[in-house]
């Protein structure tokens, strides 16, 4: 166990040192704390987005839910790659132009600086509602990282969720998203080695793809169907529920702000061909590495699946490897983490406090006050990390995709139609997983579909009276 521990500081202690090299790079504004001056080039923009969406879920949310569902749930990756894509080249690039234009340094300010009519209400909402998105999104992060080091150490849950938090602070005050960004880089990098090579020792032992697939059969058929049984919604909802997915990650804040810090609008397309790749390359390992654990870890009543990755790490590999595949999850929640932070800052400064939104000092403050919240919610709250991460994408997908594509596409909005889209796109998501439909297709798509609407209709019905102008 002590070469487990030694390992894994020594990957963490890798990882700190860059966050902390980016000071050498720092300047004390707003600018650069929040999109590190513009500065960024599209690899790293493409490799930290990956990192930062990918995450611990990676490691702990998508390994029990491929380990729950079989093949069948391989439509997630699928899904959210496609929608992914999609949602990308309608909105980054435009979104990357405008924003420079307008001079503007949060996702927040970027969907108010279009909408007609009085925005000071509205640019609180959004402030409000992205910030309890964006924190419940790092309090999942945090979780993750308890989780990894409870099992490998037998740690309490609070130690990891602690130890996240301290670096969380330290990366945005060495260098703002700067230091987040650098650190994402290498973090997706041993995030996908420990992946990868935890997937090859695992099917090498299983005895290849075949043997895999008559595993899960044997232990249950429903895991090696095409398609989840007894579906009331049928196949096809089922997939685009997964896509709209991918399609409410530019309804994320700590995503999308990536492709503010591009030097150039048009880096944006490079950006996301990277980001595309990495993101792609590891979740599909990642998933490969679920149905692994599926034949190589037994089920028990008392076992949490969102743990079977840890525990096959420990089983199939020397202590060494252990400590670098736990250095791997727990990167891949404080690359998350540090990044939403700096979103819910962000959100803090420029939407309910603006008067200071060029304040670098209250800008610390409020980085400290949130990573804080963060970790009193991981310590009281649910542990659960699959949940509190589409929880947190569901506000904000059915809450802020709509509006994006509106945006970027100049089409017109006055502030009570927004706000009208927000409420019930939220609400609908909402309602969609308290009856329970959400185990059928993921909530986001009747949220985002239904804040649509209301757009149709507010439109025309303004249109018709005269209220709405032309863009």
């Amino acid at each position: 166990m002590d070469v487990v521990l030694y390992s894994f500081f020594a990957f963490l202690s890798f990882f700190l040192i860059i966050g902390l090299l980016s000071v050498r790079r720092r300047r004390k504004s707003a600018e650069d704390y929040l999109l590190a001056s513009r500065q960024v080039s599209p690899f790293f923009v493409g490799l930290s987005g990956a990192a930062t969406t990918a995450s611990g879920f990676g490691f702990t949310g998508i390994i029990g839910y491929g380990y729950m569902m079989g093949l069948s749930g391989a439509w997630f990756v699928l899904g959210v790659f496609a929608g992914l894509l999609t949602a990308f080249f309608i909105a980054a690039r435009r979104f990357r132009t405008e924003s420079q234009r307008q001079k503007i340094a949060s996702y927040s300010e970027y969907l108010v600086s279009g909408i007609k009519g009085n925005t000071r209400f509205i640019h609180v909402i959004i402030g409000l509602v992205s910030i309890f998105a964006v924190t419940l999104y790092a309090t999942a992060q945090l979780t993750a990282g308890s989780k990894a080091l409870h099992v490998l150490f037998g740690w309490e849950y609070g130690v990891g969720a602690v130890m996240g938090a301290i670096i969380v602070v330290l990366y945005c005050f060495a260098g703002g998203i700067r230091a987040s960004i650098w650190t994402d880089v290498a973090q997706i990098i041993v995030m996908y080695g420990a992946m990868t090579l935890l997937a090859i020792v695992a099917l090498l032992h299983i005895g290849g793809f075949g043997a895999l697939y008559d595993q899960l059969a044997a232990i249950d058929p429903k895991l090696v169907a095409f398609f989840p049984s007894a579906n009331p919604f049928g196949p096809l909802l089922f997939i685009l529920g997964w896509a709209s997915l991918g399609f409410a990650f530019i309804g994320f804040p700590h995503v999308m702000v990536r492709f503010m810090t591009l030097e150039k609008p048009r880096d944006t397309k490079r950006a996301i061909g990277w980001y595309q790749l990495s993101y792609g390359a590891f979740y599909v390992t990642a998933y490969i590495v679920a149905l692994c654990t599926r034949v190589l870890v037994p089920d028990t009543d008392s076992f949490d699946k969102e743990l079977a990755l840890p525990e096959l790490a420990q089983s199939m590999l020397p202590d060494v490897l252990v400590g670098v595949i736990l250095a791997g999850i727990f990167a891949g929640t404080i690359s998350t983490a540090d990044s939403l932070v700096l979103s819910s800052t962000a959100s803090v400064s420029r939407d309910i406090f603006p008067k200071y939104k060029d304040s670098y000092r209250f800008l610390k403050f409020t980085t400290v006050a949130v990573t804080g919240l963060a970790l009193a919610i991981a310590l009281a709250g649910s542990k659960s990390v699959f949940d509190l991460v589409l929880f947190a994408i569901t506000i904000m997908g059915a809450g802020f995709a709509p509006l994006m594509i509106i945006r970027v596409n100049r089409w017109p909005l006055t502030s009570w139609l927004a706000f009208a889209m927000m409420l019930v796109g939220l609400s609908v998501g909402i309602a969609w997983r308290l009856m329970g439909y959400n185990a059928h297709v993921y909530e986001a798509l009747p949220g985002i579909v239904a804040a649509f609407l209301v757009y149709g209709v507010g439109w025309v019905f303004m249109k018709y009276v005269g209220k709405l102008e032309k863009a």
